[in-house]
């Protein structure tokens, strides 16, 4: 009976007989306001604050209030494992689709826009501040006049592993800014870091109104768009496109998928491996009292594994005032972020030396016979 009438109602509000309980208009507030409740309470560990933003007694709540409090847990960890200290976030959630359900449940696409702030214990105090942009489809539901997110589907950028049962937590580094050895750079590896920064999408941050490059494929919803994004940056630092490496036509497997990129990348000679293995062994000094973290330079790639194959990929644009390297990615979407945040000492790295060309292209421009149609084949970028 209870089915009934609500397909009733559903069916009498389709026919404009009866409004939702609340207009269209007022839901990007509604969104905006229980997600950056649910974000702040997540930042800081806040149970209390977390459960009022969750659809009692339902599966489907539970089960995202069961992620929330993963990623709570995993930021405590990773940020004392650090020596930083999270000061804040702001969000901005940008509505898109929005689909009544039934006079008193909504569906609504958006993009969370999360700007932190944070600062380290030691060293250089100064606060830094990092953007992510994650896609969400929400599903909100109200009761007695009070909104309520119902269920989320979305790519958890924080959750510390999706695969790996009972993974470690985090190894503490400390940065030592004396060591590193920054290398010029060149006007390729500038004009990739341009690149990056304008069209890293939904993060604040990112510039071209946090779109994306309207004129490649976008694969967000198709395994992930970081590796497309990457061979953007390099196409943009100078490297032509050929027969195996194109954005042409939603790209060549090399191009977009994320192993097929990494077999490309050595062997062409573009991209140098200087170290790999795991979070522990990257920051283990050597005799000189230096480890292959401080060799890392902007327009560097690090590679992600997990479970024996390449689940992500991100450029390094410099460092943040205590000499930390900071990234940009999508898929999520990733403006200036902690290089190691949403990972953890299980995840091995390789780190790239990229050989751009003394002269980049400085391209904002994709392939004139580019198209936006998206090759249908697993790309293989999860985070």
């Amino acid at each position: 009976m209870h089915i009934l009438r609500l397909l009733l109602a559903f069916w009498l509000m389709a026919q404009g007989v009866v409004a939702p309980a609340a207009s269209t208009a007022s839901i990007p507030t509604v969104v905006n306001q229980l997600v950056q409740k649910q974000d702040s309470a997540t930042l800081t560990d806040n149970r209390r604050m977390l459960e009022q933003v969750y659809w009692p007694q339902s599966d489907q709540a539970h089960r995202v209030y069961e992620k929330a409090l993963q990623r709570a847990a995993y930021l405590k960890d990773w940020s004392r494992a650090r020596q930083i200290q999270f000061d804040g976030v702001l969000v901005h959630v940008r509505t898109g689709k929005i689909r009544w359900l039934g006079p008193d449940e909504v569906r609504v696409y958006g993009a969370d826009q999360a700007q932190y702030r944070y600062h380290h214990k030691v060293g250089n105090t100064a606060e830094s501040r990092f953007g992510i942009g994650v896609y969400h489809w929400y599903i909100l539901a109200q009761k007695d006049g009070v909104w309520y997110i119902k269920d989320d589907d979305f790519i958890d950028p924080l959750n510390q592993d999706t695969r790996l049962k009972g993974a470690a937590a985090p190894a503490v580094i400390q940065v030592k800014p004396e060591h590193r050895r920054q290398e010029p750079l060149s006007q390729g590896a500038k004009d990739a870091i341009h690149y990056a920064e304008r069209y890293c999408g939904a993060a604040p941050g990112c510039g071209n109104d946090n779109r994306y490059h309207p004129e490649y494929a976008d694969y967000n919803w198709n395994g992930g768009d970081c590796t497309n994004f990457i061979s953007q940056v390099l196409h943009a630092g100078g490297f032509p496109e050929n027969g195996e490496w194109n954005g042409r036509y939603g790209g060549t497997p090399a191009w977009i998928n994320a192993t097929r990129f990494a077999q490309y990348l050595r062997r062409s000679g573009r991209a140098t491996v200087f170290a790999s293995g795991t979070l522990p062994s990257l920051i283990q000094p050597g005799p000189d009292g230096r480890s292959a973290l401080d060799d890392l330079n902007p327009g560097d790639i690090i590679a992600y594994f997990e479970t024996g194959r390449v689940v992500h990929n991100a450029i390094v644009v410099g460092f943040d005032p205590d000499g930390y390297p900071v990234v940009i990615s999508h898929s999520a979407d990733r403006y200036r972020v902690p290089w190691d945040l949403g990972w953890d000492r299980t995840t091995r790295y390789l780190f790239y030396h990229v050989h751009y060309p003394a002269v980049g292209a400085n391209k904002d421009q994709a392939s004139p016979n580019s198209t936006a149609s998206p090759v249908m084949m697993s790309v293989g970028c999860e985070r």
